[in-house]
């Protein structure tokens, strides 16, 4: 039997699904979305959430995690090259992410309606070197799009990557040394994959590195 098309509502594209879901507060995941297979050459960051934040009561429930996916990629879930987002246009930017005109921040402020939330970096080594940035979800267009939260994430790990390459991580992570250039991972090889809720208002970025 054929399968019928409605010529007035055309079946949409996998690459260009909304996340949004009606449900996405009834049952949230509690873990980011991890890959479920990567090229040889990617290896995921284990970051972990600050003890405080997890051990902080809740006064909502998760947020869904914010995925970053291209537009076209052979592989949908493996992201996006941080450097991209900090050298192309917000036009170009929104012809390459996937949703990058979604507002967002509207998700992120939940039913708390907040209006500001915190972003850790808990690089493996260098943890002891907590790192927190505010990232405000509301501009003065509106709320805050997918594709300028992934500008902000991309900005903060430039800075941090900068600022700790001169810096020595702890015996047990001398491979996630970070560098600006020279032996270490520099800022060129990560790669943002998705932006997840680790608390009321406390997030992390699921980040993998390209060793190629």
């Amino acid at each position: 039997m054929s399968r019928y098309i409605n010529p007035l509502h055309p079946p949409v594209p996998t690459a260009i699904h909304s996340q949004y879901t009606a449900l996405a507060y009834a049952n949230p995941p509690l873990q980011p979305p991890f890959p479920t297979s990567l090229p040889s050459s990617y290896k995921r960051v284990p970051q972990t959430a600050p003890s405080k934040f997890l051990a902080a009561a809740r006064r909502s429930s998760p947020r869904i995690p914010i995925t970053f996916d291209l537009i076209g990629a052979a592989s949908c879930g493996l992201g996006v090259p941080m450097r991209e987002l900090l050298v192309r246009s917000s036009g170009a930017l929104e012809r390459m992410l996937v949703d990058a005109k979604e507002p967002v921040g509207l998700l992120m402020a939940g039913l708390l309606g907040m209006r500001k939330v915190s972003f850790t970096i808990a690089w493996p080594g260098y943890e002891h070197m907590e790192w927190t940035h505010c990232l405000d979800l509301f501009t003065p267009s509106g709320p805050l799009t997918r594709g300028q939260l992934a500008v902000q994430i991309a900005h903060a790990f430039s800075e941090y990557v900068a600022k700790l390459a001169c810096q020595t991580p702890a015996p047990n992570a001398v491979g996630w040394r970070l560098a600006s250039g020279g032996v270490g991972i520099s800022f060129e090889r990560l790669v943002l994959i998705a932006f997840w809720n680790v608390g009321d208002d406390h997030w992390m970025a699921e980040v993998l590195v390209d060793f190629r």
